[in-house]
């Protein structure tokens, strides 16, 4: 009996002595003109364990992490800071390599004022986008009456214009969040120079200075070089380990500050509407590094949404999943991303229960790792809600937007445009039930929404004249039904060109209301 005690002695004080004390700091997150602050009172929480620590005045605070040693990686489970979420998305989950000697340094962002810097990035992108827009609307309409192409291939590539420019919202808001949570602390100068070109909506500018930096594809082939170099080095043990890790952290660093270039130039051309040349770089980067599911994630999201190759988009996300479930893990912020992402595709192709599995995923993936009030939940919801519409299944539809609206109300005040989208939506299901008064209510709150808010997406301000086109039409207010519609018909016109269906769709409803209105 004395040996087995003395054994289990022994076994538990190896077990104390495997301990490492990850030091680490929390700050704000660093913005031009605003520098990063040290953060108080965040708690931080290893998975694992159900000990958590706070941040001190200064933003320090210490981990010990039980039964690890230096390089063994250790996962954050949550951080918690009322009024605050991490910049970095992946952070929760991700698996980092304990350190006795660097330290763990956590930013995160203000909620509100992220989601501000993200609209007005956002504003001034969509702004420089619909100018291109019309730009090559009007260059197809002249090549037209040129009679320098058919009328058939006219309609093909207005078709193909106006669907690239309807689904570039999506990427906007991806673009727009990414550089909204750039930390200038950790930007050099000429860096921050093309990030404040990019954010202030000046595209030519930041394309000029990346440029400035280097030819891009000689720094890829000169990384693919020193990569190759590494690898033979490391199989005929030519240089010490030292030098070898040293060289190759070097060239990881190069890596990254090539796709972020990368990433800067996808994102000037994104902003021209020159999906060609922005196509080259997303996928550029995707090819770079393999291993990074956020440069899997974003090609596979242009994919899908601008050059609508839902196989190939698929394939991207697939190769995220893989990434997420070494890298990650299956509770992180980048699974539940992917999950998404793979909902998103399977709907595209008409995979409605494909696309119903995978978004429960993502939203079980969510309330767990960032809460059930998260408005990242709301998001999921909302695309789960839409998606028992295409089903016809109303109620469960309902439910869905009800939550999500629950959620945004808590999180954003009552005049933001998350809080409208899912008014608009539950105003929608409320019109399928027949529940036409109900509706009715609804969509002029959000319309009231829209007018107190300049940064509202056009096409969104034309559904809403739309949709109370509709319903004034049902209760025969023929005259106010007219002029809703050409309000919608307005926008639809200048953003989609008067040869789109949608635009003609407008000018019969107004028709039929007009001779209503005449009888």
């Amino acid at each position: 009996m004395k040996r087995i005690i003395l054994w289990i002695i022994c076994a538990l004080c190896a077990w104390d002595a495997s301990a490492v004390m990850q030091e680490g700091n929390v700050r704000s997150l660093a913005r031009k003109g605003r520098p990063g602050t040290p953060i108080e009172g965040a708690i931080v929480r290893v998975r694992g364990s159900h000990n958590a620590v706070q941040s001190r005045p200064n933003g320090d605070f210490s981990l010990l992490l039980q039964n690890l040693q230096n390089g063994d990686p250790y996962t954050i489970a949550s951080i918690t800071k009322s009024g605050y979420e991490p910049a970095e998305q992946g952070l929760i989950g991700k698996r980092i390599p304990c350190s006795e000697s660097v330290p763990l340094e956590i930013i995160l962002a203000n909620t509100g004022e992220l989601q501000a810097e993200k609209e007005a990035i956002a504003a001034k992108a969509r702004e420089n986008v619909e100018i291109y827009y019309q730009t090559r609307l009007a260059a197809l309409e002249k090549q037209l009456a040129a009679k320098q192409m058919t009328e058939q291939e006219y309609s093909r590539r207005l078709e193909e214009l106006e669907g690239q420019y309807e689904r570039f919202e999506p990427l906007l808001q991806t673009m727009s969040d990414r550089f909204a949570r750039t930390d200038y602390g950790r930007l050099d100068s000429l860096t921050a120079l093309i990030q404040e070109s990019i954010e202030n909506g000046n595209p030519e500018e930041a394309e000029r200075l990346v440029r400035e930096k280097g030819d891009l594809e000689q720094r890829e082939n000169a990384i693919r070089a020193q990569e190759e170099q590494i690898s033979r080095a490391q199989q005929t043990l030519d240089e010490s380990q030292a030098q070898l890790d040293q060289q190759r952290a070097l060239t990881t660093q190069q890596k990254r500050e090539l796709g972020d270039d990368y990433y800067r130039m996808y994102s000037a051309f994104l902003s021209r509407f020159q999906n060609d040349s922005a196509a080259t770089y997303i996928l550029r980067r995707a090819a770079l590094d393999t291993t990074d599911v956020d440069y899997q994630l974003q090609a596979g999201q242009f994919v899908k949404e601008i050059m609508a190759d839902y196989p190939q988009a698929q394939r991207f996300f697939e190769r995220a999943y893989r990434i997420c479930e070494t890298q990650y893990g299956e509770m992180s912020g980048q699974m539940a991303t992917t999950c998404h992402e793979l909902g998103s595709v399977h709907k595209a192709q008409g995979d409605l229960d494909g696309a119903a599995l995978w978004y429960e995923r993502a939203l079980r993936i969510k309330e767990k790792v960032r809460g059930k009030d998260a408005p990242a939940v709301a998001e999921t919801l909302n695309n789960i809600g839409e998606l028992y519409r295409a089903k016809k299944d109303l109620k469960q539809a309902m439910n869905c937007h009800k939550r999500a609206l629950k959620i945004r109300e808590k999180a954003f005040d009552a005049k933001h445009l998350a809080v409208a989208e899912s008014k608009n939506n539950i105003a929608g299901v409320l019109y399928q039930q027949g529940q036409i008064a109900k509706a009715e209510k609804l969509f002029r709150e959000v319309r009231e929404v829209y007018a107190q808010n300049p940064k509202t997406p056009p096409m969104q301000v034309a559904g809403n004249y739309n949709n109370l086109g509709a319903i004034s039409y049902q209760y025969g207010r023929y005259a106010e039904a007219a002029d809703y519609f050409r309000m919608a018909l307005e926008i639809y016109t200048k953003v989609l060109g008067e040869a789109h269906p949608r635009t003609r769709a407008t000018v019969n409803n107004m028709q039929i209301c007009q001779q209503k209105t005449d009888k």
